[in-house]
């Protein structure tokens, strides 16, 4: 019995890991169950440390995303050795960046509501958000001195086509006064897995890189084209955005704006590692 619970957990979740192979429907329905966790506990934690969960938290915190997927672009470039590049991959990242910018947090807090230096530093979410992009820039350094970009198109491929799809998006929004689709932050987040669905299409359909999630690969294996992200992407999304821009109160706004976090992480993190990998044709 225990040979077999130990073979379980190797063949889906330990070797995921250790062989980078990606996600099975196995660690995929765990990993989501334990965001649902996780996102609870963070908004616990936030109120514990009295932190607003508003537009501009969202904005410091989002250079963190663009971290975690250079990190992870470092580590398919074979930056770095086992064991510390298994810290690099889903989701032990995660865990790796939830620390991270609890650390960071913390310290920012206590800088602005520090009697000494306040003066100088009177938003939290100004320091937080510095040293994210100073340390994805740090990371895209690393990168470029390491690699050479190969395929810069692909870049453009990817902003025009999901800004095309965004933009028609954002008229149909604004001429029938579909205000849920012109709100900022649910803009950015259309736009975070527009792009996604962008990178994936083009790695896949044009490139030939393999899908590593259990969704994609399904749609590529039936369908023949990962071009069918983007009806499968909008067609959840945008009944979630709904639903949480008319279902949620008020005074759940934090809870909701959690939630909008995490749909910004999940489109925008594989979107960004995409195609910075391709860009670099690592």
């Amino acid at each position: 019995m225990l040979e077999t619970i130990r073979q379980f957990i190797y063949a889906y979740y330990i070797h995921p890991i250790t062989h980078d192979t990606g996600y099975n429907p196995v660690n995929t329905i765990t990993w989501a169950l334990l965001l649902v966790l996780c996102l609870f506990l963070a908004l616990k934690l936030l109120k514990q440390l009295d932190i607003e969960v508003d537009e501009s938290f969202i904005a410091a915190l989002a250079p963190y995303i663009f971290v975690g997927a250079s990190l992870r672009v470092m580590e398919d470039a074979e930056l770095f050795s086992p064991p510390l590049s298994y810290m690099l991959i889903t989701p032990l990242i995660y865990f790796l960046l939830f620390f991270c910018c609890v650390a960071i947090l913390t310290i920012s807090v206590e800088l602005s509501r520090s009697n000494k230096i306040r003066n100088y530093v009177k938003n939290y979410n100004v320091p937080l958000g510095v040293v994210g992009v100073m340390w994805f820039f740090v990371n895209l350094t690393i990168l470029l001195r390491k690699e050479e970009i190969i395929l810069p198109w692909v870049f453009f491929a990817v902003i025009g086509i999901s800004g095309m799809i965004l933009l028609a998006i954002y008229v149909i929004g604004a001429k029938f006064d579909v205000n849920f689709l012109i709100e900022k932050l649910n803009v950015s987040i259309l736009a975070a897995h527009l792009f996604d669905a962008s990178s994936s299409y083009i790695g896949i359909d044009l490139l030939g890189y393999g899908g590593k999630h259990v969704i994609e690969g399904i749609i590529v294996k039936y369908l023949g084209s990962a071009a069918e992200m983007y009806p499968l992407k909008l067609g959840i999304l945008i009944p979630v955005l709904y639903l949480l821009d008319t279902r949620f109160e008020e005074e759940e706004r934090e809870l909701k704006n959690i939630v909008l976090l995490a749909l910004l992480v999940i489109g925008l993190a594989p979107a960004v590692r995409n195609t910075l990998r391709m860009v670099l044709g690592v």
